[in-house]
């Protein structure tokens, strides 16, 4: 990362310029850790991709006052002399340099008393702001709480629409998130090869199963296949995939890649260093609490070779007292360090102080979309992706 990626002035400097507010002292600790964007670029874009920015925007498009003018002011003066300051609102709004023309024109106009807040609002609405804005990247993190954001980002939408799901942002759903995410991540980690061979546990007959089958070496999905999850949840558990898998594909699949086995994730049946890549995709929460959470981590990361991935989507309370079968965020940092592998980056856990969803209440309405945060009584909780490698 750029050192100026963690210059807590520079990023203060950019809380002000693009959002007008000073950073939280958890938006800087993070800021300056690289866990919420990585380096200079990366931390633009989170400002500019938004909600908040594309709320203020709106309301500076409609003409209407977003900030206390004289706060805002006195802490846009505080950023250096005119010259300097329209060279930052440039540089962090338009992600350039200032032209000298441009330089010019804005510092004249400070000079004769145009409040900086205007000079902001006036580059950020600009048709170079609007022709720039559409080809900024959209949240491209590979380690993440579900992100509705990623329906934003073109390659990761492809990936979506080859399993046969829906782009439609109004039927966002965690599931969908995770298999697409996982795809997307093993893809950019460079996991994704023709010779690879991928574990997973917990499996059920996920149709990412069929679709890995068409695109790596081996696919080995083990379930114990009993109990509630015959009949729950597209019948996940249903036993017969064990003896006829067509029954379950969503669309013609390599036979020969895809094996389906009853094993159980905290005991696996398989030699040290035997996969690629090893995932489980909202499962390992059912698989007994924290300790059969830990054992199971520990078996996957067991029968990775050295270089592996670990790939692991399990639900984290946002909020709320512990409620059964999710894990607190303190308990998500104890199986990242019980694994004995090491995050390919920090988890983003901000997601959702950027991004607006209506929590799903799973007693009442559990249909509802977009379905990316879930309340149950007065737990909330969404899916966390996480990334893991072998050394």
């Amino acid at each position: 990362m750029a050192a100026e990626g963690r210059d807590p002035e520079l990023i203060q400097a950019a809380y002000w310029i693009v959002l007008g507010r000073a950073a939280t002292a958890n938006e800087l600790y993070a800021e300056t850790r690289g866990r919420l964007n990585s380096d200079q670029l990366t931390l633009l874009h989170g400002l500019l991709g938004s909600n908040e920015f594309a709320e203020l925007r709106e309301s500076w498009k409609a003409g209407r006052e977003t900030h206390n003018r004289e706060l805002l002011e006195a802490a846009l003066n505080r950023l250096g002399a005119h010259d300097l300051f329209v060279q930052r609102v440039y540089q962090w709004v338009l992600g350039r340099p200032a032209d000298p023309g441009g330089a010019e024109h804005y510092a004249a106009l400070l000079e004769r008393g145009t409040r900086r807040a205007d000079i902001v609002r006036a580059l950020a609405l600009s048709d170079e702001f609007e022709r720039r804005w559409q080809a900024v990247p959209r949240d491209s993190q590979l380690c993440e709480l579900a992100n509705p954001a990623k329906w934003d980002n073109p390659e990761w939408l492809a990936i979506l629409r080859s399993l046969g799901l829906s782009d439609d942002k109004l039927a966002m759903h965690r599931k969908p998130y995770e298999f697409t995410q996982f795809i997307y991540g093993c893809r950019r980690l460079g996991a994704l090869r023709e010779d690879a061979t991928f574990l997973s546990v917990g499996a059920g007959h996920e149709l990412i199963l069929y679709w890995l089958a068409n695109h790596v070496a081996k696919v080995v999905a083990t379930d114990m296949y009993e109990g509630v999850w015959q009949g729950m949840c597209a019948r996940e558990g249903d036993p017969s995939v064990l003896h006829n898998p067509d029954q379950f594909a969503p669309f013609p699949y390599r036979r020969d890649h895809l094996t389906f086995l009853r094993m159980d994730g905290r005991a696996l049946e398989f030699e040290d260093l035997s996969f690629d890549v090893a995932y489980s995709l909202s499962s390992i929460e059912h698989f007994g609490g924290m300790e059969g959470a830990r054992q199971t981590i520990r078996e996957m990361a067991r029968v990775l070779r050295h270089g592996g991935v670990l790939g692991l989507a399990t639900e984290y309370v946002l909020s709320g007292p512990p409620h059964d079968e999710t894990f607190q965020p303190s308990e998500i940092a104890d199986l990242v360090q019980h694994s004995g592998l090491e995050l390919v980056e920090p988890i983003d856990e901000f997601v959702y102080r950027r991004y607006k969803t209506t929590p799903v209440n799973a007693l009442h309405d559990p249909y509802q979309s977009p379905h990316m945060l879930v309340r149950m009584n007065d737990t909330v909780f969404t899916s966390v992706m996480l990334f893991l490698r072998k050394n």
